[in-house]
């Protein structure tokens, strides 16, 4: 039998407020009549998060609110006081953050990642510049001007080579790692002598990293990319020699401030990574993945892959099988490809769970009847609670005082299409040539399509 929330409790969990704060106020709560803990998402979330709607690991409880062990004992104190758990899950999207290992393992392997299609990304796309490489919009002015710089270094230590510009990090393709291991070899060649034990295990270890598996065999490659990683970090910190070539040899890469000609070999490493790092306003006109709306560090997922959902919900259904979660709130549905199928997958999975959706229904608007939910969060509930308490008999004095004050004598409709197009124009214009792009590659297949321009899409 569905048990069905009567009065549920909004805890924006956060580093300030952790699942041991929480417990504090339960007993409140109890004598409140709350029946339902309504909680912010609290899957691990980027480093000192305070919403938790940056997501990096779905599978690991964060912990920056006292991971499973504080989890277990806040509901256990929840479960006495006859309060359960709504949670807020996010199917849309994940952190764009080196902490996310999955997005980071697609940086590192590029297509040979068993990540690959697991994000939202236009691989082939028709501008050269990110075609075969995902951007990363991150920088505060041209890359050129970070790059000379120095603002953009590579780092070496044990999970392996990173770029690093300020407090992000992005990790260099394996394949890479020739580039910066084998310039000036011969340097080491005469230091250490062509049958010193360690120089020929690096020149082992760097042919297996030149002969690496692609395609067919994953496990194969994981399995001797570890063992690449391993030796190179072993002769690093346990040969003197080495570890003094390799530092010399990042030093080099990473140019000198002053030197343009210096930042040549960095600037060539750049180009041959899996991603292409950029002003962070590029993004607003060029863009190879789907985002949250217009924000950079959310990067979205392909959830309507059956691989992909069951990997990103293995510990929401682990959760709710163990009566922990007895109900689900679902952010963003809208940003689905296919919101009827994954709630359909949803319901097979979780059962007779309570499920409601983040749906902004417009006043003339119905939610699908196919969806297999209990309803919406309640936007469309607030929009009449808020008309209650809106004295509609002031509306003259208001409009005269809002016009003498901005100048502005457009109705209100008009204001807000205005304001649209220009979202849409100024911060949007890159995901409307990709939609643009999607509708020429179609038109094209057909007669009376197939002289529609792109400019006219």
């Amino acid at each position: 039998m569905m048990r069905i929330p009567i009065a549920t409790y909004r805890i924006q969990f956060n580093p300030s407020f952790t699942f041991g704060d929480a417990m504090e106020i339960v007993p409140y709560l109890a004598d409140l009549g709350i029946s339902d803990i309504y909680a912010s998402p609290i899957f691990k979330a980027r480093k000192g998060s305070t919403h938790g709607y940056d997501v990096v690991d779905p599978n690991q409880l964060n912990p920056d609110l006292g991971g499973e062990e504080g989890f277990e004992a806040l509901v256990k104190m929840a479960q006495k006081h006859g309060i359960r758990w709504l949670q807020d899950i996010i199917p849309n999207h994940m952190a764009f953050d080196y902490e996310n290992g999955m997005l980071m393992d697609v940086l590192e392997n590029g297509p040979d990642s068993k990540y690959f299609r697991f994000f939202d990304m236009e691989w082939d796309h028709p501008y050269e510049t990110i075609r075969g490489r995902l951007l990363a919009p991150f920088l505060g002015r041209f890359g050129g001007e970070c790059l000379e710089d120095g603002e953009i270094q590579i780092i070496y230590n044990e999970p392996g080579l990173t770029l690093a510009y300020y407090d992000l990090r992005f990790p260099l393709k394996i394949e890479s790692y020739l580039t910066v291991f084998t310039h000036r070899l011969e340097i080491l060649r005469r230091q250490l002598g062509s049958d010193h034990p360690d120089f020929v295990k690096l020149l082992g270890v760097l042919y297996v990293l030149k002969t690496l598996p692609t395609g067919e065999q994953p496990n194969e490659r994981y399995d001797q990319i570890r063992f690449i990683k391993r030796v190179l970090w072993e002769l690093y910190t346990k040969n003197h020699e080495i570890g003094g070539f390799i530092d010399e040899n990042i030093s080099i890469f990473n140019g000198v401030k002053g030197n343009p000609e210096s930042f040549n070999l960095l600037d060539t490493l750049l180009a041959e990574q899996f991603f292409r790092l950029s002003f962070w306003k590029v993004a607003t006109e060029e863009i190879n993945y789907r985002r949250f709306f217009n924000i950079n560090e959310l990067i979205c997922l392909r959830v309507e892959d059956e691989n992909v959902f069951n990997q990103t919900h293995s510990l929401i259904f682990k959760l709710v099988g163990e009566q922990k979660l007895t109900g689900l709130r679902i952010d963003h549905i809208d940003g689905l490809y296919d919101p009827a199928h994954y709630l359909k997958r949803m319901r097979e999975k979780a059962g007779n769970l309570y499920v409601v959706v983040e749906k902004i229904l417009d006043p003339e608007e119905e939610l699908p009847s196919l969806w297999p939910i209990q309803g919406t969060t309640g936007y469309e509930f607030l929009n009449y609670l808020t008309g209650i308490f809106c004295k509609t008999s002031n509306k003259k004095a208001l409009d005269r005082i809002y016009t003498r004050f901005t100048g502005l004598q457009s109705s209100y409709e008009d204001l807000v299409a205005e304001k649209k197009r220009l979202i849409i124009g100024r911060h949007m214009a890159g995901d409307v040539d990709s939609l643009a792009l999607l509708l020429k590659t179609i038109s094209g297949r057909y007669r009376h399509g197939a002289d529609i321009t792109l400019y006219g899409l």
